[in-house]
């Protein structure tokens, strides 16, 4: 039973190298990323000895792992990876409303850009540019567009 317990853990850190690997590569850390490769490599041979001795259980209980591994690996890299700044383009034909959302955006320190724009039949209205650089900023956003019986057009682009 230890064996088996002792096979999981190093499939599920198996994994986490995994998928490390792939955001180090996506980073541009090659020398980091090829060290882990090398890890995880003789990681992987072990476990395949091990397969072909253990049989189906072994090959299920190294699957369960593989997923968990990824899990905990993708959860790890959310907790520690740096803020991404949202810019999401927001429109509307309705300038009073836009005026309100601008106010709000001010009133939350939420970094934005207000410009002329205009509606389909060239009406004068305003077009915003916000910089959600916090999940925080990004959610009362999401929430006051949500709240708000105006309808708004809404681009989000990631930086």
């Amino acid at each position: 039973m230890l064996n088996l317990f002792l096979v999981f853990i190093i499939k599920v850190f198996d994994n986490i190298l995994g998928t490390t690997k792939t955001i180090l590569i996506q980073q541009n850390k090659s020398i980091i990323a090829g060290f882990i490769v090398i890890i995880s490599q003789i990681i992987f041979y072990k476990l395949i000895s091990a397969v072909t001795t253990g049989g189906d259980v072994i090959m299920y209980l190294i699957s369960i792992a593989s997923g968990l591994g990824t899990y905990l690996a993708l959860k790890i890299n959310n907790k520690f990876s740096k803020e991404k700044t949202f810019v999401n383009v927001i429109l509307s034909d309705n300038k009073k409303e836009m005026i309100k959302l601008r106010n709000f955006l001010k009133n939350h320190k939420i970094t934005n850009l207000a410009t002329d724009g205009y509606t389909k039949n060239w009406k004068k209205t305003i077009a915003i540019t916000a910089y959600a650089e916090t999940k925080k900023d990004s959610k009362l956003i999401d929430d006051y567009i949500a709240n708000c019986e105006n309808k708004f057009k809404r681009i989000i682009n990631v930086k």
